[in-house]
């Protein structure tokens, strides 16, 4: 701005100025913004109708299937044997005997073979490699090798059942299948108390031919099994993978008692060797028994044994599903009816032992405390306790009823149990 002066002497402006701030919505910068703004919104606009256009189809075509819960039927203890019926007939006079040959018994073992060799179909090796350091700070690596069982997929991975022990510490878990291919194994979920573990391999990570060979195991049940029955043992029962033993039961009533349960032990009249695994199957290829060394009868401790896979069937589907074993730690035996009667106890769960550090400990259960209720459940037995238990989840508060003894008789006490799993 300038300043003038005119004819008469006054002062004047010659320009005037006057400078006013931009509005906002003007700026560039601004206009920049709100157009990547806009853009950014119509791309999300775009992609979100895009993706449920199209995410139906992607899905059928490269997603993953859904995981679907593995179901093992169980199965019932067997009714009372009826009363045979007498027949009465005509006596049978045998005019000519036939003598059997050396070759009626070869077609029969041939027979035998066969359903062994079908039934070890289900069969895998687990290879568990681990690496350690020497007295001299060299690593070295060390492989051990044991039977698996394939007992089903959910849709996403094959699940395998072995030995926990044989693969306890391994860096890494291979399965070798039926046509020689392996893949790598993962460690999904496991039980100390039976020794059983569960593994998974992806079927993303097998060829399309190794999963059309893959052959499910027939379940059978162990609790219909009668002495003299025969079996036959596969996997590794002496001691060297794809061996096989022929034989018969000699005992099917003997239990081994565990933490917070028993189960059934199948003893044959085949040799144990040092390291026996696989299974027991009757001559329909039907898996009757799995075999084990943690519990052997003391009378014929040299004898092949095996869990009756009736008793183990809800923990094997419990770790197919991915679900802890809950643990309560207490050994016990059932109060038989004559036991009632002789010392006027009651119906339940004689607590033999209480594990150390347990929850059953933790609560304040003793030796000679018998259980008769837990959450609302009347106990009978220790395979009722088993039931229930699986029936809950770790960190789990439940109530137990126990009745225990002291001077003024007996005297119901109610605990409040934190379940943990056991490590």
């Amino acid at each position: 701005m300038t300043e003038q002066k005119s004819p008469n002497g006054e002062e004047f402006q010659f320009i005037q100025e006057k400078i006013k701030r931009q509005v906002f919505w003007k700026n560039k910068w601004f206009r920049k913004l709100c157009t990547t703004l806009v853009l950014a919104v119509l791309f999300g606009v775009v992609a979100c109708v895009t993706f449920v256009l199209a995410e139906p189809w992607a899905r059928e075509r490269f997603g993953e299937e859904p995981v679907h819960e593995i179901n093992i039927p169980r199965d019932e203890e067997p009714s009372a044997e009826p009363e045979p019926v007498v027949v009465h007939q005509e006596p049978v006079v045998i005019t000519e005997t036939t003598e059997l040959e050396l070759e009626d018994y070869t077609r029969l073992f041939t027979k035998m073979r066969a359903v062994g060799q079908e039934a070890m179909k289900s069969l895998v090796v687990v290879t568990a490699g681990s690496s350690d350091m020497d007295w001299f700070n060299k690593e070295y690596e060390s492989q051990r090798q044991v039977n698996g069982l394939l007992v089903g997929n959910n849709g996403v991975e094959e699940l395998i059942l072995t030995t926990y022990s044989d693969i306890l510490g391994a860096d890494l878990l291979q399965v070798t299948f039926a046509d020689s291919s392996t893949a790598e194994a993962a460690l999904k979920k496991y039980d100390v108390v039976t020794g059983l573990a569960v593994l998974s391999v992806n079927l993303g990570d097998l060829e399309e031919t190794t999963v059309e060979q893959m052959q499910t195991v027939t379940w059978g049940n162990s609790r219909t099994v009668r002495e003299g029955e025969p079996v036959i043992a596969i996997g590794s029962p002496t001691g060297v993978y794809g061996s096989m033993l022929f034989g018969n039961l000699t005992t099917v009533s003997y239990r081994a008692s565990v933490v917070d349960g028993e189960y059934q032990l199948l003893l044959t009249d085949l040799p144990r060797a040092n390291h026996s695994t696989g299974v027991l199957v009757n001559f329909k290829g039907e898996v009757v028994g799995w075999l084990q060394e943690s519990y052997l009868h003391a009378n014929n401790s040299n004898a092949l044994t095996a869990y009756g896979i009736s008793d183990l069937k809800a923990v094997i589907e419990h770790l197919c599903n991915n679900q802890d074993i809950v643990y309560l730690g207490i050994t016990g035996m059932n109060v038989t009816k004559e036991v009632q009667e002789e010392q006027n106890l009651p119906e339940g769960v004689y607590v033999t032992g209480v594990e150390m550090d347990s929850p059953a400990m933790t609560a304040g259960i003793q030796s000679g405390d018998i259980i008769v209720d837990i959450s609302g459940q009347e106990v009978k037995s220790l395979d009722q306790i088993q039931e229930l238990l699986l029936n809950f989840s770790v960190d789990q508060n439940i109530s137990i009823k126990v009745m225990r003894q002291g001077k003024e008789g007996l005297t119901e006490i109610v605990y409040s149990v934190g379940l943990s799993a056991l490590k």
